[in-house]
């Protein structure tokens, strides 16, 4: 219906024609022209169009029903409306022209296509009214994401990432809570809402969200399903979970007027700033949207904060004592060595349990891998380098158990004492090296590793000769030299005794053919000849 008051308004004020009023009304030029003789009727002036009451223009302007015509065939709008909202991208055009073939088919004659769409119009304007819904406090929290995300800058190669925002609202106060993420996965949504609650101080009876698949379950058609995880989620937190109908977006109506208060008022400001990691995007989110909770309404006194504390603090319910943990099932084969591996990460099981597929179950702080429904081993969940161990010593058979660990100090310095004590003490040279003993595990594996190739004897004497020259500390290269050197001189050697006096370069190849002179291919008698 057209806004007649503001168009009362303007004639009586005068100076503008009827086609811009029109324009500046958004209405039709046929809607201006007869509230311009309804003006002229009743005498209208623009203090009496001002205080005139909405009942009493509307009383000005009835609605007159479209009279039947018995020559006009009338078509089915509520069935046509239906059909248009199942499809909005359909043309009422089309509409129109199965209407054409209808009526041209019953012998009557159609309406034209500008009051086909009028009757289309009344007819969803009076089949979309809305009702103001009232909300208890602190029995819902609406949940939706963000359509605009923000944008984290790499500091180093200067590509760009999204950094992705969930809101949550409270309804009857309006209180919302903005938080910035990563990616859009179940662990962000779980999170995020973990967040919300803390900054409301309690948690809503009654969890809002759309039919994301991080809240609900689709394999089943037409029927709506909390997903496991959140239904884990909120029973931890003693609270239930309402989807949102497909299709409804009035079902969560504020959710969408608070993302769109969040990317008008948040995450638009934002590009006109820089940020190098979502860090650095959750803190200035943080602070709009302490901004907008603590922002003056418009239309009713106080802002969100005061209304959540009058409200809503008594009504939410308490939060648990700890955080949900947010946790992920996997499937894993245990190896020959006794260990799952899950992430890039080993943990050990009992060793009878080699070749058995077992269920993982992580969470961010822990490692629970069970078998046929019993827990047989639980780890701290390992971080960082991939590759890593987490071994605990029951789960070892007995002949592993004495076998300490190859990447130890005590390890190295054992092995290189059962070897000799020049090699002991080569190790403990190369260990005290380094500012950091475990930078020097890789270079005592490879010297203690020449034994293997040369023996230990060699290796003895290396270590000998080389620890005896100096305070230098050995390396594997001149150790390797040094066995080698020591190996040629040994094969020099009638007795095969170490030779005495000044090292000399060892000959490693003294096998290999060599080059003779001339003399060695003159044919005997050529001399002769000559």
């Amino acid at each position: 219906m057209p806004n007649y008051r503001s168009i009362l308004r303007l004639l009586a004020k005068g100076g503008k024609s009827q086609s811009d009023i029109a324009s500046m009304c958004g209405c039709s030029k046929r809607a201006v022209s007869r509230a311009a003789a309804v003006a002229k009727e009743q005498g209208l002036t623009a203090e009496r169009v001002a205080a005139m009451g909405d009942e009493e223009i509307s009383a000005l302007f009835p609605r007159k029903p479209r009279p039947k015509d018995e020559g006009h065939l009338m078509p089915d709008v509520a069935s046509l409306v239906e059909r248009k909202r199942k499809s909005p991208k359909v043309p009422i055009k089309h509409y129109w022209y199965e209407y054409c073939g209808q009526a041209e088919s019953a012998g009557l004659i159609p309406y034209s296509y500008q009051a086909f769409c009028e009757m289309l119009s009344e007819e969803a304007k009076r089949t979309g009214l809305a009702a103001h819904l009232r909300h208890a406090p602190g029995e819902k929290a609406f949940i939706d994401w963000c359509g605009s995300c923000g944008t984290i800058v790499d500091r180093l190669t200067g590509g760009r990432s999204k950094a992705y925002v969930l809101v949550v609202v409270l309804p009857c106060s309006a209180k919302l809570s903005a938080t910035s993420h990563p990616d859009v996965s179940e662990r962000s949504w779980l999170d995020g809402q973990m967040r919300a609650f803390e900054g409301f101080g309690g948690v809503p009876h009654i969890l809002v969200p759309d039919n994301a698949a991080t809240a609900t379950d689709r394999t089943a058609p037409y029927v709506c399903r909390v997903n496991s995880t959140y239904r884990d989620f909120a029973e931890h937190y003693g609270c239930a979970v309402l989807p949102a109908r497909v299709r409804h977006p009035r079902d969560k109506s504020l959710a969408e007027e608070t993302v769109d208060l969040i990317e008008k008022w948040a995450i638009a400001p934002s590009s006109e700033q820089t940020f190098y990691s979502i860090d650095e995007f959750d803190e200035y989110l943080q602070e709009r949207v302490r901004w907008l909770n603590s922002r003056p309404f418009a239309n009713r006194d106080g802002c969100r904060d005061s209304e959540s504390g009058r409200l809503e603090a008594d009504a939410l319910l308490p939060l648990p004592a700890s955080r949900y943990e947010i946790c992920e099932w996997r499937r894993a084969k245990v190896a020959p060595n006794y260990h799952v591996r899950v992430d890039y990460m080993n943990y050990s099981v009992p060793y009878g349990l080699a070749g058995e597929t077992c269920d993982v179950r992580l969470t961010d702080s822990r490692v629970t891998i069970m078998h046929d429904g019993q827990v047989v081993a639980e780890h701290d969940r390992l971080r960082g380098r991939k590759g890593q161990y987490s071994t605990i010593e029951e789960h070892m058979p007995e002949s592993h158990r004495d076998a300490q660990s190859p990447w130890s100090e005590d390890r190295f310095v054992s092995w290189a004492e059962r070897i000799g004590p020049s090699t002991r003490e080569a190790v403990e040279r190369n260990l005290k090296a380094r500012p950091i003993v475990e930078q020097a595990f890789v270079p005592c594996l490879n010297i203690l590793g020449l034994s293997k190739r040369y023996g230990s004897s060699l290796l003895e004497r290396a270590c000998e000769r080389l620890v005896s020259s100096g305070p230098a500390v050995p390396s594997y290269s001149a150790l390797k030299d040094t066995i080698l050197r020591i190996r040629a001189e040994d094969a020099r050697s009638p007795k095969g005794a170490p030779p005495a006096g000044r090292d000399e370069p060892a000959d490693r190849a003294p096998h290999a053919g060599r080059l003779n002179g001339a003399e060695a291919y003159r044919r005997k008698g050529g001399d002769a000849a000559c």
